[in-house]
């Protein structure tokens, strides 16, 4: 990975695994047609676990940032329901985490487009 791309961790939680499983694909298509220069891949919690995986790592550069908080925000303004946590390394080595969960409305954008600020 270049010092220029950004890597982050988003993981759907819902009352099911099923639940999980549908808003992580449903995350995923949007994005890929909302922030298209975001690479999301599935990951499997359990990799003995027959589902696709309710955790995106998602690979981006650096000028596609906002892109992503605009999609990540619309989606959430269609999904109220979901439960995001994202999780990515700081230019400082350190993990940083957030939370975002249920309505979050207009904010969401600018939580995850601060998320990303070093």
């Amino acid at each position: 990975m270049s010092a220029e791309q950004v890597s982050l961790v988003i993981a759907i939680e819902a009352e099911t695994t099923a639940e999980s499983n549908e808003l992580a694909g449903d995350l995923t298509d949007f994005l890929a047609h909302e922030a298209p220069a975001a690479i999301a891949t599935r990951e499997r919690d359990d990799p003995l676990a027959q589902d696709f995986g309710a955790t995106l790592a998602i690979v981006l550069g650096s000028t596609a940032v906002t892109a992503l908080a605009k999609g990540v925000a619309a989606w959430l303004a269609r999904r109220q329901d979901a439960r995001l946590r994202l999780r990515r390394v700081g230019a400082d080595g350190q993990v940083r985490e957030l939370a975002i969960d249920g309505q979050v409305g207009s904010r969401a954008e600018k939580l995850v487009t601060e998320f990303f600020a070093d």
